[in-house]
């Protein structure tokens, strides 16, 4: 499939490919053309996403993490990895036009970097190869790409609102079973509501949904019947599993128990934070936004718009075991999610039918900046003001942000949020100004960015001030502290005993297996080297940069102009700026 892109010189590699295509022919047919020695760029979400998919540990990604390896292993050794430091499509577009000639764009049809595409319209003028359903489509740029591969259309189920008709609702102590035959027996009501009952099941750690009569459209159905084929059981995620049935009418669907309470009632104030989390610091708060921006972007790897992103929608049971909860709503493919909160949502969308149209990325983004504002400030709205207008829509509408860069606000809700928002980092404050004062947008790839740099900033005690690391700072609420010069230490201590740690001593049996491939490797003929799992492996000269470890090397330089090139491009006129390595993923 991929023997048409040979011609190419430079290759901008999209993590979809990696997360789609890892256990199939075409990610080894891949790994045949990267071997021919083609120069590999990409963008720093290469990098987010993969973590994402690390920290998620869904057991259908292992393949996806066997093949960042293979890959990275092999371009690193060759010096074939480059890295444009940007997130931003627009920025991403700009270092792609200045590769050399002979550059091809290589994505999958429902990536985020696609959708980003679509959206932003930022011009790229090299081919761009899209991988949809077994084929390979090569456009010449990315007008060719908008004009002869228009985006997909809100599915015609949108506009069905005939019901499927269903003999009898199933109840306690009923059994309903599986398209597979699988049966669970509902054993206590956990919920009920508008749509229907939850119940507990007997098969440990699985929940049953039952809608009501006259609740089941087509549309509803078929995206439950889509989630289920996603295949998502990574923790955290309490999505349909599988479509069962009662009477041989469908009824609902099973999914996993997630753990805890809702967010929306842990991050509701001072008093209820520390209720629930007497012992959290301002770290504990990070962790938990970062775990949930995680999954959120876990779903847009897999053409999955939550929609309907608020802070009931989510379970805690500790910073770092979050979940996601009424997802039967979500937007997946071109199946629309049809609710939304006004608060959550971008004013942009008020009054429109959600359940009509398809909403993008650009949407769930302020939706995600939404809900970083939400979470370090414990709850507050961002345009929740002191002597403010009489309705918090009035607010929004009119932009009142009651937080600036001097820190100084007459209107800023006081009660222990009034000095989280001097405290948190630079360039959080800077995104949080201009997403709701100046109606910027920012991408949930750059939240994550954020949130991630401040995590570090925080775990490494880079403040001073150990206000800094409260949950709300300068506040009489009794809350614990932080010893910075102590935890300081603890680093150093930490980091110095790594440093003289002996070398790991193998086993006897290892080393015995060491011993007896070193003696067969003397006894064999030295005029090659063979590769070892790596399509990649080659000899290297005793001193040429290929033989350093791939921590050692930096394939990519950074010049003023802002451009990353490739060193043997660099001209007379290209003074390099301080060097920065890429490290790899692992």
């Amino acid at each position: 499939m991929l023997e048409g892109l040979s011609v190419y010189r430079s290759l901008f590699l999209d993590y979809s490919v990696l997360l789609e295509y890892s256990d199939t022919p075409v990610f080894e047919e891949l790994l045949r053309l990267l071997a021919t020695g083609i120069d590999v760029y990409v963008d720093k979400s290469f990098k987010a996403l993969h973590y994402c998919i690390l920290h998620i540990k869904d057991p259908k990604d292992r393949a996806a993490a066997a093949a960042m390896k293979r890959i990275c292993a092999g371009l690193l050794a060759e010096g074939k990895l480059h890295l444009i430091r940007e997130l931003d499509i627009d920025k991403v577009a700009v270092n792609i036009n200045e590769i050399a000639d002979g550059c091809c764009v290589l994505t999958t049809r429902n990536a985020i970097f696609t959708k980003r595409l679509y959206e932003k319209n930022p011009y790229i003028a090299c081919d761009i190869a899209i991988l949809a359903n077994g084929v390979l489509n090569v456009f010449d740029s990315s007008d060719s790409l908008f004009f002869n591969f228009p985006q997909q259309e809100t599915s015609r189920l949108a506009y069905n609102s005939s019901y499927i008709e269903t003999f009898g609702s199933a109840s306690i102590s009923d059994i309903v079973n599986t398209e597979s035959g699988e049966k669970y027996e509902l054993v206590k009501r956990l919920s009920g509501g508008a749509e229907g009952m939850v119940f507990t099941t007997n098969v440990n750690g699985y929940i049953a949904k039952i809608y009501h009569k006259g609740i089941i459209t087509p549309l509803r159905w078929a995206k439950l019947k889509k989630l289920t084929e996603l295949g998502i059981s990574g923790k955290g995620f309490c999505i349909p599993k599988d479509l069962v049935f009662f009477r041989n009418s469908p009824v609902g669907y099973t999914m996993t128990l997630g753990k805890g309470t809702t967010l929306g009632t842990v991050f509701d104030g001072p008093d209820a934070m520390l209720e629930h989390f007497p012992d959290w610091t301002r770290l504990d708060v990070v962790k938990t936004l970062l775990a949930l921006i995680e999954k959120y972007l876990y779903l847009h790897m897999h053409d999955v718009i939550a929609g309907d992103i608020q802070l009931k929608n989510a379970l805690i049971d500790t910073s770092s075991d979050v979940y996601l909860i009424d997802m039967d709503s979500v937007q997946i493919g071109n199946l629309p999610c049809p609710v939304g909160t006004e608060e959550f949502t971008d004013p942009r969308l008020w009054g429109k039918n959600f359940a009509k149209f398809l909403r993008g990325l650009r949407d769930e983004d302020y939706s995600i900046a939404m809900l970083v504002f939400s979470v370090l400030f414990c709850g507050l709205h961002p345009y929740a003001t002191r002597n403010g207008a009489e309705t918090l829509r009035e607010e929004i509408i009119n932009h009142n942000f009651p937080y600036n860069f001097e820190n100084e606000s007459e209107f800023i809700p006081v009660g222990g949020y009034d000095h989280i928002w001097e405290y948190l980092s630079d360039r959080l404050r800077t995104m949080l100004f201009e997403t709701f004062k100046n109606g910027w947008s920012y991408d949930t790839l750059e939240w994550l960015d954020a949130v991630v740099k401040y995590k570090e900033d925080l775990e490494n005690f880079v403040y001073d001030d150990p206000e800094a690391y409260k949950l709300f700072p300068k506040s009489d609420y009794k809350q614990r502290s932080v010893d910075i010069e102590a935890e300081r230490e603890a680093l150093k201590a930490e980091a110095e005993r790594k440093k003289n740690a002996p070398a790991h001593t193998p086993s006897p049996a290892a080393a015995a297996h060491a011993n007896a491939v070193q003696i067969k490797q003397q006894e064999a003929p030295q005029t090659a080297t063979a590769p070892i799992n790596s399509a990649f492996a080659r000899p290297s000269a005793p001193n040429s940069d290929a033989s350093k470890p791939a921590f050692a090397r930096d394939p990519f330089v950074h010049v003023p102009t802002g451009r990353y090139i490739p060193k043997d491009q660099l001209g007379e006129d290209d003074e390099p700026a301080k060097k920065k390595k890429f490290f790899g993923l692992f």
